[in-house]
């Protein structure tokens, strides 16, 4: 169960994730619009991508159908983000978060065509438990939810981009090795950013006026966030070499109470950062769904 501990590292990396950039995004990147956030998360892997050619220049000879199609598969998940923020604009964040748990339900079934993945009964039940747990979780109660079209099917599209890349990725470092393909895919993320600001002026104004106007201390904290969602997108990935890709996306479904931990935290020791709502029902609410969670992790086990 080696992987099981590398795939939750990735979610509780992508908690503090969650943290700074709700930080950043309401004091300092309100109404600065999609393209400038796209485009940082795009530029952000070429660092990453030189990093890995320095430690491991051995494992980027790739053959070149390889390299063009997880090339395309990098720009597939940076372009997976344009539809969530799209989302994100028009529905409540708990909400878009309950979503997510969509992707290993695309990522079952992909893996069942394409990798002939089958998960046993107890595999899908332990699943379902900690999906339930996760969109449990995810719900404000003080909050009078309405069912919203529009970004449901944006999150439709970004959770089935989200599981397509994880599957052409899986597929490839399988076929290659896991560091040429992780260099690849970072490089048609970089190119996919560059794309958009040579060829979509209103995401090149947005960027350029973010780079303008944020603090330095400001794309330094969002540098931190790009850096650690980096490295959780590869752990999830290595993890998914050694289990069944729907599995290790189901471990993020924990993502939701790692949140929940670190608001808490903040609200304790840090409450100009952050603030958790901590009312009766709601504590009631998340003990309920903490409990689905680790009752469906422990039979995993």
């Amino acid at each position: 169960m080696q992987w099981f501990w590398i795939a939750l590292a990735a979610p509780m990396l992508w908690g503090v994730v969650n943290h700074v950039d709700k930080f950043i995004i309401s004091k300092y990147f309100s109404g600065k619009g999609v393209g400038s956030l796209v485009i940082f998360t795009s530029l952000s892997g070429f660092i990453f991508s030189i990093f890995i050619a320095l430690c491991y220049p051995s494992a980027l000879s790739i053959s070149v159908f390889s390299a063009v199609v997880i090339a395309l598969n990098g720009a597939l998940l940076v372009a997976s983000f344009i539809p969530y923020l799209h989302a994100l604009e028009h529905e409540e964040p708990s909400m878009i978060t309950a979503l997510f748990q969509i992707i290993p339900v695309f990522g079952y079934f992909l893996a069942l065509i394409f990798l002939d993945e089958h998960l046993t009964a107890l595999q899908i039940l332990s699943s379902l438990l900690i999906l339930a747990g996760g969109i449990a979780i995810s719900f404000d109660l003080s909050l009078h939810i309405r069912f919203k079209l529009k970004p449901f099917l944006w999150m439709i599209l970004s959770t089935f981009m989200l599981a397509v890349n994880g599957l052409i990725f899986k597929m490839i470092a399988l076929d290659e090795n896991f560091w040429g393909t992780a260099f690849w895919e970072y490089i048609g993320g970089t190119l996919f950013g560059l794309f958009l600001i040579v060829f979509i002026p209103l995401y090149r104004k947005q960027f350029f006026a973010t780079i303008a106007k944020s603090k330095v201390m400001v794309l330094g904290l969002n540098s931190v966030a790009e850096f650690l969602n980096i490295v959780a997108k590869l752990l999830a990935n290595f993890a998914s070499l050694s289990a069944p890709l729907a599995l290790v996306w189901v471990i993020n479904g924990v993502q939701p109470f790692i949140v929940f931990v670190y608001g808490i935290i903040l609200t304790l020791f840090f409450p100009h950062i952050g603030k958790e709502t901590l009312d009766k029902t709601t504590v009631l609410q998340r003990v309920f769904s903490i409990a689905l969670i680790f009752i469906g992790v422990y039979f995993l086990f």
